[in-house]
């Protein structure tokens, strides 16, 4: 198993920062939200709120998984990640589900009148930070992010969009008001929230998918698996090897990386030395995909031997 790389130490930046960020967005939400009253902007605050709790509990998922105990988690504690980004993404579904419900209740009562001039205020402000905060975060991140960290980036991005989305509806409304369809401005603010929520849940939804893939291990991206089989080549060329089995899996911050080389006999590579000058050569080459990486590199001389692997 290789070397661990720096995906721990960018992660836990992510989180920590992401959090300070995060309370200076909450309080904002809520006062405003309470102040004038807007549905929308206080299920804002509610959401980031949550996202604190969200992101304390992604901290102390990543150091449960980054200490170390081979005899109990011989395999390392990886697939924790995706399971805790799962939990993490169902509490926002119920966050979404018990928002548009309660949207509904206030449309099917005849709506609410809210300042439109604070609201826009706040949505272009918050739109601002929310956007400043998340490119600060993805460049400090070098796109050395595990399920985790992404969800925090995630998180981010959703908040961009609800802030834009406020901007743009309570600048309908502020229209409205001042034409003869005034009476129909009251139901902006519940119908502007129902869209947004279930925008956020289509995504997390998606999201879900993506953490049950790690957790069956499932191939990385394209671009990886590109960047494997480039490295591959040129090895494969250096040492006259033309079969091989290769397979891939991804699971947190882990890259499982399986090789198995037919050769045949009386072959130079029919040797114990060049079988681990080959290991040796392909861990070096393999430092520059951005992940911590398990391979195992198997010989044989038999195909079916390979495919059992």
């Amino acid at each position: 198993m290789v070397p661990k790389s720096n995906f721990e130490i960018i992660n836990k930046k992510v989180l920590k920062r992401s959090v300070i960020f995060t309370i200076i967005y909450t309080l904002i939400a809520l006062t405003v939200g309470f102040l004038t009253k807007s549905q929308v902007i206080i299920f804002d605050g509610i959401f980031n709120l949550a996202g604190v709790a969200l992101t304390y509990l992604s901290i102390f998922s990543l150091k449960f998984i980054n200490k170390r105990d081979s005899l109990n988690y011989p395999y390392g504690k990886e697939t924790f990640e995706p399971f805790i980004a799962i939990t993490q993404y169902f509490i926002i579904l119920y966050i979404c589900i018990t928002t548009i419900t309660s949207s509904v209740q206030v449309i099917l009562e005849g709506g609410h009148i809210v300042n439109t001039t604070y609201g826009m205020l706040y949505g272009l402000l918050t739109a601002i930070f929310s956007i400043g905060v998340y490119v600060y975060l993805k460049i400090i991140t070098k796109n050395n992010l595990t399920s985790i960290g992404q969800l925090e980036l995630d998180q981010w991005k959703f908040g961009c969009l609800l802030s834009i989305g406020i901007l743009i509806g309570f600048a309908i409304s502020w229209v409205m008001e001042k034409t003869e369809f005034a009476e129909y401005s009251y139901y902006t603010d519940p119908a502007l929230t129902i869209i947004i929520t279930i925008i956020f849940g289509r995504t997390a939804i998606f999201a879900i998918k993506g953490c049950v893939r790690e957790l069956l291990m499932a191939k990385p991206s394209e671009e990886i698996v590109k960047s494997i089989n480039k490295i591959l080549e040129a090895v494969n060329k250096k040492y006259e090897l033309s079969n091989h089995i290769l397979r891939l899996g991804k699971v947190g911050g882990k890259l499982i990386i399986e090789i198995g080389y037919i050769v045949k006999k009386k072959s130079k590579m029919d040797s114990i030395e060049m079988q681990d000058r080959l290991r040796k050569e392909l861990t070096e080459k393999l430092i520059c995909i951005p992940y911590e990486k398990w391979i195992n590199v198997t010989f044989t001389g038999d195909m079916k031997w390979a495919e059992l692997y």
